[in-house]
C-alpha cells in the first residue's frame, strides 16, 4: 500500500503540471519536413517532390497542433495524448518501451486493467479536469506514428491500384489519390518531428520534477523555450542545414514499430544532456546551437525513411481491382454513361 500511495504522489506531482506540449512550433516543424524532402529516396514518383506539393507538405506539418486551438474535449482526447510519450511513467502501468502493446487499444486495455487492480488509480471521469484524457496515459506517440506510416502506405496502394488499370479511373481519381497521400505524409512530418525533442518523451516535460541532486531548472516555461525560443535564439533556419541534411534513415516494414521506437528512445537518453546545457548556461551558446540543430537533422533522416517505407509497403488491392472492373464506366453515385470504349473493353474481357 505504501508503494501505491508513492506512485499516487509522484503521478499527482508530476501530471498534474502538464502544459500543452508543443514542439518546435511551425518554424521547426518545417525545417524537418524541408530536410526529409531533399532526402526523399529515389524510388518515389517525381510528383512527390514538386514545389506544390513541397510547400503543401510544410504547411500540414503544424496542422496537429492547430487542432488544439478548437478546444473541444472530444478532438482534444484523441489529439493531445499523440504527441508525447512519457517513458519513464511506463513503469507505473508494468509497462517499458519493450514490452509496452504495439496496438493502441491493446495498449489502453492494459493501463485500464492496470488502474483497475491497483487501489487509488480510478477511471477518468468527463467532468475531470483532464479532459484531454492526457493524465491517465503515458502518451500515444509511438502509436500515432505507426498507424500514419501506414495509412500513406494504403494510399500508395490506392494509387498504385489506380494507376494499373489506367483505362478505369479518371483523372480526377488519381489527382485525390494523390491528395490524400500528400495530406498524411504532412501530417505524420509533426509527430515525428515531436519524437525528436527530448521533452516529448519524458516526464520532466517542463522542467525536472521529484528528485533533483543535479539541481536542473524547474522553469516551467522550459519546454515553451526548446519548442521555438531556442530555434529563433540561435536563429536555425532550413537555409542554413540544407548543406547537412542526412540521408534517410532505413525503416524496415517487418520491423517498423522497433524501429519506431529505437528513434523514440534515442531522444529519450538526450533528456538528461539537455538539462545539462540548460544548468551550464551552454544551451543559449554554440554547443546549444549544436544539439537543436542535430534533433532537427535526425527527424529529417527519420521522417524521409518513414516516408519511404510506407512507399515501399504498397501493394495492389485485388478488391478494388474488382470493383473498377465491374463499375467501369460508372461514376460513383451517378449512372453510367455511353461509352464504346468501355463496352468494346467489357466484350474483350
Amino acid at each position: 500500500m505504501t508503494r501505491r500511495i508513492l506512485i499516487l504522489a509522484i503521478l499527482a506531482l508530476t501530471l498534474g503540471q502538464l502544459p500543452i506540449a508543443r514542439a518546435w512550433d511551425e518554424d521547426g516543424h518545417a525545417i524537418v519536413t524541408y530536410l526529409a524532402h531533399d532526402a526523399l529516396g529515389k524510388e518515389l514518383p517525381d510528383w512527390v517532390r514538386s514545389e506544390k506539393y513541397r510547400k503543401r507538405l510544410v504547411y500540414l506539418s503544424a496542422e496537429p497542433d492547430r487542432w488544439r486551438g478548437q478546444h473541444n474535449v472530444h478532438l482534444d482526447h484523441v489529439n493531445n495524448p499523440d504527441h508525447y510519450l512519457d517513458i519513464e511513467l511506463l513503469l507505473d502501468f508494468g509497462l517499458t518501451l519493450e514490452t509496452m502493446p504495439p496496438l493502441r487499444r491493446a495498449y489502453t486495455d492494459h493501463i485500464a486493467m492496470h488502474k483497475a487492480h491497483h487501489a487509488g488509480l480510478k477511471m477518468p471521469k468527463i467532468e475531470d479536469k483532464d479532459k484531454a484524457y492526457v493524465h491517465h496515459v503515458p502518451g500515444l506517440l509511438a502509436h500515432e506514428i505507426a498507424e500514419l506510416q501506414w495509412t500513406i502506405a494504403a494510399g500508395w496502394t490506392q494509387l498504385k491500384t489506380f494507376e494499373a488499370h489506367p483505362d478505369r479511373v479518371s483523372q480526377e481519381m488519381l489527382e485525390n489519390a494523390r491528395e490524400n497521400i500528400i495530406y498524411h505524409m504532412g501530417i505524420i512530418s509533426h509527430y515525428v518531428g515531436d519524437g525528436a525533442q527530448p521533452l516529448h518523451l519524458t516526464k520532466h516535460f517542463n522542467g525536472w520534477v521529484g528528485d533533483n541532486p543535479q539541481a536542473f531548472t524547474t522553469d516551467k516555461s522550459f519546454h515553451a523555450f526548446i519548442d521555438d525560443d531556442v530555434v529563433r535564439l540561435h536563429q536555425i533556419n532550413y537555409d542554413d542545414l540544407k548543406a547537412r541534411v542526412l540521408p534517410a534513415r532505413t525503416v524496415n516494414n517487418e520491423h517498423y514499430w522497433r524501429e519506431i521506437l529505437g528513434y523514440l528512445r534515442e531522444s529519450n537518453e538526450l533528456v538528461g544532456p539537455l538539462y545539462e546545457l540548460e544548468k551550464s548556461g551552454r544551451l543559449r551558446q554554440a554547443r546549444g546551437k549544436q544539439f537543436i540543430e542535430g534533433r532537427l537533422l535526425a527527424a529529417g533522416s527519420m521522417l524521409a525513411g518513414i516516408w519511404n517505407a510506407a512507399y515501399e509497403g504498397a501493394v495492389i488491392d485485388e478488391f478494388r481491382v474488382k470493383r473498377l472492373k465491374e463499375r467501369y464506366p460508372k461514376e460513383p453515385g451517378r449512372k453510367a454513361k455511353t461509352n464504346d470504349k468501355a463496352k468494346t473493353m467489357e466484350k474483350s474481357e
